[in-house]
């Protein structure tokens, strides 16, 4: 097992997690490609369509994608902008509301089973872990010297930044 790279076993997490949000999110109509946008919006509504790729690091295509979909079924809604009339600030509707229990169901599901078998301190441990892994690999990615940097888009998550800050 020493010899699997990191890369494969994070790969081979993402395509399971993946399988099973598509497998759940497709009784409810809809997509893994969906499920994360809702999770964005269900904290963070008003937010742009390049905000929610930068979060989700997915390209703005396949966000345009997800956010059509999720608008034809009745479950955002896009308001222009009053201070900026060339960008548009997406809403969760009252149905898509209503939805979002179920998505947030479908969450805490998805991450029991991946952490299953794990103590509290071994799943905070692991989160916080896999927060730097992330980071590291982003900033890795995009470099400070590239014209498309940003900031990591979870550098402010309050529990793992309190947990790193602990350490």
């Amino acid at each position: 097992m020493d010899n699997i790279p990191i890369g494969a076993l994070i790969s081979m997490t993402y395509r399971s997690n993946f399988v099973m949000v598509n497998t759940k999110m497709k009784e409810l109509g809809l997509s893994a490609g969906q499920f994360f946008v809702l999770m964005v919006l269900s904290h963070d509504q008003g937010i742009t369509q390049d905000t929610l790729a930068w979060r989700l690091l997915i390209d703005k295509g396949s966000i345009a994608r997800a956010v059509k979909i999720l608008e034809d079924k009745g479950f955002i809604r896009r308001i222009t902008d009053e201070s900026n009339r060339r960008a548009v600030l997406i809403y969760l509707t009252e149905t898509g509301e209503q939805l979002i229990p179920e998505v947030l169901k479908i969450d805490q599901e998805l991450e029991e089973t991946t952490l299953s078998g794990l103590t509290e301190e071994e799943r905070t441990h692991a989160k916080v872990l896999l927060h730097k892994m992330a980071q590291n690999s982003y900033e890795a990615a995009y470099g400070k010297n590239d014209k498309k940097w940003k900031e990591f888009p979870l550098k402010s998550c309050n529990m793992v930044q309190i947990q790193l800050e602990k350490d």
